[in-house]
């Protein structure tokens, strides 16, 4: 039996490569193909260079293979539902609600960096993931900042603290790692969660993440009036576990900057974004930032929000 030749063998290889690319599209089946959604980002950048060097071997089948697969992760990446949009309407003249949401890594020891950096954003709402009891100390300048804050700082890397200069209600953590905040802004009642699901590494993992996602969903999906989620989810905006949320929950970006920016393991090979701010109720993401390093594996996200646009009839006439 004659041996394969290389020129037989390439295309083989490259197609398995690029193959990769759609079964990250099968994550509702299988949680081994969600885990593949994640890296859109990167799968761009490969199909791309397979795609160049196939027409370089002028493996016609491979390299329109790899185009289709480079177009694909595109459209999944830009067309993020309520992503990168400009409205139609009139945004209102309110100050915009400023929201800071940081996974600060539990082992960090850049612990002043961070406190220092979230004092200077001068946030309305601050939400801190993976505090623990031996940052409290660290903590002193935003307690005195925010005199009304509601944490749960002894369930480990699944703790979630929020500090806030609006008038705060009540507070109650329903599970774990999901806190519910009820505040008030501009006379009117704001619900805030902070929540971090599990990470999906692993069957057991990745089916807990996913119970805890549609436990989170079945929470969200009766609140009333303006309720904002802030969340490391651990699910990038085009996997499964964000689909389910956002079909379940009624939350969505609605956010005029896009969301596929890198949040964790940033300026690496396996850079994704999966530190998010979602909202419902009409609310508006009107600005988006993503942080500097800190010493955390993750960035801090920064936004502004906004309260629904004025329909067109709503805007006074200028005199």
């Amino acid at each position: 039996m004659r041996p394969l030749s290389s020129q037989k063998i390439m295309p083989v290889i490259l197609g398995m490569m690029l193959l990769v690319t759609w079964l990250g599209s099968l994550g509702r089946f299988w949680w081994l193909f969600d885990l593949f959604a994640h890296f859109r980002l990167q799968y761009v950048l490969v199909c791309f260079v397979i795609g160049v060097f196939a027409w370089w071997r002028r493996h016609a089948w491979t390299a329109a293979f790899a185009g289709a697969s480079c177009f694909w992760n595109i459209w999944l990446i830009v067309s993020i539902p309520g992503s990168g949009f400009t409205p139609v309407e009139t945004i209102r003249g309110e100050a915009p609600l400023r929201v800071l949401t940081f996974n600060v890594l539990t082992t960090n020891l850049q612990r002043k960096a961070v406190v220092d950096y979230v004092l200077s954003t001068d946030a309305d709402i601050v939400c801190l993931i993976e505090l623990t009891q031996a940052w409290r100390g660290d903590l002193e300048p935003l307690y005195r900042k925010y005199p009304k804050h509601a944490d749960g700082l002894s369930f480990g890397n699944f703790s979630v603290a929020c500090f806030t200069r609006l008038p705060l209600r009540t507070f109650e953590i329903l599970d774990v790692p999901t806190l519910v905040v009820h505040l008030e802004h501009a006379g009117r009642p704001l619900t805030f969660i902070g929540a971090h699901p599990p990470r999906p590494f692993g069957e057991q993992n990745s089916q807990e993440r996913k119970r805890h996602i549609h436990e989170l969903a079945a929470l969200l999906k009766p609140m009333s009036g303006e309720v904002i989620l802030v969340c490391d989810l651990n699910s990038t905006p085009w996997c499964e576990g964000m689909r389910i949320l956002m079909t379940e929950s009624g939350l969505g970006f609605h956010s005029i900057p896009p969301v596929w920016m890198p949040t964790w393991s940033v300026g690496r090979p396996q850079m994704i974004p999966i530190d998010h701010v979602l909202v419902k109720g009409g609310l508006l993401v009107q600005k988006r930032e993503v942080g500097p390093d800190l010493g955390s594996d993750h960035r801090p996200v920064l936004v502004e929000i906004t309260p629904a646009p004025l329909s067109p009839d709503d805007v006074p006439p200028r005199r």
